[in-house]
């Protein structure tokens, strides 16, 4: 009986701390009427390669009034420009253009933009799904201040032969380019420079 009313006495001692949630996004309409999101319209995959095939996620997020059909137009045409831009970052990778400067620097969009007018070609890539979901955002420092988004996801297919004969053309065609040249001698100078700054 002790033992009992000296727990009751320390539990009624013990500070009493509230549970604080995050505020949580509320979807308030999908495309399709679906019931969730689909699997592949995720961001934290969006490449990766199934059956022989890559697959490339474009997403955009607009204020809640666009037009849903805009929004998604714009969502292939990022999906549709990512193989590029993934041929774009191997370049550089076996170039040995580190991370952290690719980061800090446009470096892969000056790639791009030297060869403006050439594009590899890529006869199979096309679109193909597509979603859209509106969302209730609540404000992270005030959770009674909401604001609604459109998201738009869309997912571009390319065989895995089409991306490497793709792969082939476009570093043949950037060995080539007398500005690309230029940008790689200045992206080592930059990497040499940062390897001989003394350590802080």
């Amino acid at each position: 009986m002790i033992q009992r009313m000296i727990l009751a006495t320390l539990l009624l001692e013990l500070p009493i701390t509230a549970c604080t949630t995050t505020p949580s996004v509320s979807v308030i309409e999908r495309a399709d009427s679906l019931s969730s999101k689909p699997e592949w319209a995720s961001i934290t995959r969006s490449t990766f390669e199934e059956s022989g095939k890559l697959f490339f996620l474009g997403y955009i997020e607009v204020s809640g009034d666009a037009s849903k059909s805009a929004a998604l137009n714009m969502a292939d045409e990022k999906a549709m420009s990512e193989p590029l831009r993934s041929l774009t970052d191997q370049f550089l990778d076996q170039n040995q253009v580190g991370e952290e400067l690719r980061k800090d620097s446009s470096v892969g969009q000056r790639i791009i933009s030297a060869t403006r007018g050439y594009r590899p070609p890529m006869a199979g890539l096309r679109i193909v799904h597509r979603y859209w979901g509106t969302a209730r955002v609540p404000n992270q420092d005030d959770p009674n201040i909401t604001k609604v988004e459109l998201r738009a996801y869309s997912l571009a297919e390319l065989s895995r032969a089409d991306f490497e004969s793709a792969k082939a053309a476009y570093f043949s065609r950037l060995r080539g380019e007398s500005e690309v040249k230029k940008i790689l001698e200045e992206v080592g100078v930059a990497q040499r420079e940062k390897s001989n700054e003394p350590l802080k």
